[in-house]
């Protein structure tokens, strides 16, 4: 426990020998004006009494006793229920199966342990860099699938006993004892837990905070000996076990369990770490102690800082915590309810009554009801209306700008492509990129072997036609006839092949420079009839193709009041722009591999489809040309469009954006 300097004193003066009288007056000889109240020493004498640190010649009351047992029971089935996502159920007693096999582990908490730790998490960085092309692909391809779900759930309560046990053995290493291990259903997840409360005795900080790691550290070389394994071993399931148990012990590990602003290991690493026991309640009591002082102006309020430097630690982390824990159990409720959706209700109810409604009763109770503010009941009452009206005229009056931000690429005008009139193979260029052509120029040469050849055949053809007709018309009129008709098709045919054969010749559409992306690359390369090949951009601006998700395009339809955007090769430059299509249109795929995750893009590609650059959801289209009708020559860039739609109130904002969240993700 932590006390104040003052109180040590007092603390020391407890021997056993001297009675509270004694103690009383020799701190009032030692301290003088700066004697504690007689409450004060009651109240320590009650905090020694609760952690059972203080021991008188009186014997011990049994009833008290197992009413404080009962007591503790009951807060701890409670903090079950105040926590329905990490719910604990004991089930054996592991300490002399721990003792009997610690021989096994003892190597490992020298420096063979930590040299071997180092190279084999050292060696699995150093491959996952080698290899981060890959392992990227492998994820986003694999994780979410069915089967490799199925393997997640086989395989993380493996990964969790082994950490578990990790910090069981750091526990026996330093002389302390493990009691309890049963399972805790995390987020209804079945998986191992280890009480490792007895290394809260350990005088030494690195001890504490070494048995409070020992979870992160054994995760973290498993996932360094997945990751050399992974790249070892052939595609397969064995392999999909490898990858598992790499993203299971390590992005998990470092995001989750070594977060220290949940409560798990890194928490308390970092308490143990900084020397300031029970970090999240007391940043807790900081926070309600400076609206009690400061907005209430209870001068009489008890601050939990009783070291140097503590004040800065429970601001920020009490501040930061509550954000982050607010923002994971909305993660969590969603990730479930997109599964489940009625359980996903419930624990939304119930998450809102224990982070909302739980605390919002409390502290109308406190301002109400509470001793502690006589004096300062009407200040209390005065903040609290002030600061209640604030919010909701905040989130609810005051209007603030809204946009939509949404990204595009810069496409050239439909009259400036230059396609290919017929299939074949680009045999030369006519002209260089960048220079500039009239209407008609010709831009390069397409050849068709197959083409000419049949031209050739027609040609045939039709001389052997005409010469049976000459003949049919001495013998026969009638056969003569029908082989005139013959003959006027296969001319039409031949007629038709050299139009094609003409139109191998790519010409230039308009009046412009010429944009050749290919370059020579495009020389012997199979083109399709219809296959643009390079654009002319003349006097016509370019638009910009945005890509919409469908969560945002109720707020496009409805309303756009401005339009700005900004070239990734000039980003500080805003263009006015205007629509060039009014009504936004749902397309199959993307309009260019620039907008998919894996080019950098925003939209994230579905991996199953059969048709490449398919987008996971419907997304819409909506063309954009700069305002000031200058020209978009760099095709194919990446643009970032901001669409306004004036200004409303924040919360109006709010609501529409979890209304989106239950539209997209619970199909509600």
């Amino acid at each position: 426990m932590r006390a104040s300097e003052t109180a040590w004193r007092i603390i020391g003066l407890m021997n056993g020998r001297r009675t509270l009288d004694e103690i009383w007056r020799a701190t009032a000889d030692a301290l003088g004006d700066d004697l504690p109240t007689q409450h004060d020493v009651i109240q320590l004498l009650i905090r020694l009494h609760r952690a059972d640190v203080l021991h008188a010649a009186i014997p011990p009351d049994m009833e008290r006793i197992q009413q404080r047992g009962r007591e503790a029971d009951r807060k701890k089935r409670l903090a079950g229920f105040r926590n329905p996502l990490a719910i604990r159920v004991p089930v054996i007693d592991p300490d002399n199966f721990i003792q009997a096999t610690s021989w096994l582990v003892r190597p490992l908490f020298s420096w063979f342990g930590v040299l071997l730790w180092l190279a084999v998490v050292g060696g699995g960085i150093f491959v996952a860099l080698q290899n981060f092309e890959a392992l990227q692909s492998n994820v986003a391809d694999r994780a979410l699938t069915a089967g490799n779900i199925l393997i997640i759930i086989a395989i993380y309560p493996l990964v969790k006993t082994i950490h578990e046990l990790g910090h069981a053995y750091a526990v026996r290493h330093w002389g302390g004892e493990v009691h309890e291990i049963g399972i805790m259903f995390l987020v209804f997840m079945p998986v191992p837990y280890v009480d490792a409360s007895a290394s809260s005795a350990f005088r030494s900080k690195w001890q504490r905070a070494a048995v409070a790691a020992a979870g992160i550290v054994v995760e973290l070389f498993l996932a360094g000996a997945a990751v050399i394994l992974w790249v070892q071993i052939e595609p397969g399931l064995l392999r999909a076990v490898v990858m598992n148990v790499m993203l299971l012990a390590g992005i998990s590990t470092l995001f989750f369990n070594g977060n220290p602003l949940l409560r798990f290991d890194g928490y308390y690493v970092l308490a143990d770490l900084v020397e300031i026991p029970n970090l999240g309640t007391r940043s807790t009591q900081y926070l309600q102690y400076l609206a009690q002082r400061y907005l209430f102006g209870m001068k009489t309020a008890v601050s939990p800082v009783m070291a140097r430097g503590e004040a800065a630690w429970f601001l920020a982390y009490g501040t930061l915590s509550l954000i982050y824990r607010y923002l994971i159990m909305l993660t969590i409720m969603l990730l479930v309810a997109g599964m489940f959706f009625e359980v996903g209700l419930l624990l939304a109810f119930w998450a809102g009554v224990l982070l909302l409604v739980v605390p919002a009763v409390k502290g109308v109770r406190f301002v109400l009801g509470s001793p502690r503010l006589e004096g300062h009941r009407t200040r209390a009452l005065l903040v609290t209306g002030v600061l209640a009206g604030g919010i909701f005229w905040a989130l609810f009056v005051q209007p603030v700008p809204s946009a939509t931000i949404a990204r595009g690429v810069v496409r050239a005008p439909e009259e400036s492509r230059a396609v290919s009139g017929a299939d074949g193979f680009v045999e030369e260029l006519l002209t260089q990129p960048g220079q500039i052509l009239a209407q008609g120029d010709p831009i390069l040469r397409i050849t068709d072997p197959l083409l000419d050849a049949r031209v050739q055949q027609l040609e045939a053809r039709i001389e052997e036609l005409r010469l049976r007709r000459f003949d049919a018309l001495v013998s026969d009129r009638v056969q003569a006839d029908l082989i005139a008709q013959e003959l006027g098709l296969a001319e039409e045919e031949r007629d038709l092949a050299i139009e094609r054969r003409g139109q191998q010749i790519v010409t230039a559409p308009v009046a412009g420079q010429l944009l050749l992306p290919a370059g020579d690359d495009l020389v012997g390369r199979f083109v399709q009839k219809g296959e643009a090949l390079a654009w002319v951009i003349g006097d016509e601006p370019g638009t910009v193709r945005v890509v919409i998700p469908e969560a945002n395009i109720d707020l496009l339809r409805r309303s756009i009041d401005n339009v700005q955007m900004r070239r990734s090769s000039a980003p500080l430059d805003a263009i006015p722009a205007r629509l060039s299509r009014g009504t936004p249109a749902a397309v199959p795929v993307l309009p260019s591999a620039a907008l998919a995750t894996e080019a950098g893009g925003p939209i994230p590609i579905d991996p199953t489809a059969d048709k490449p650059l398919t987008p996971v959801g419907t997304v819409f289209v909506i063309d954009v040309l700069p305002a000031d009708g200058r020209p978009l020559r760099a095709l194919g860039e990446r643009v970032s469009v901001r669409f306004d739609h004036g200004s409303t109130p924040l919360g109006s904002q709010l609501l529409r954006a979890v209304r989106q969240v239950f539209l997209r993700d619970l199909n509600v």
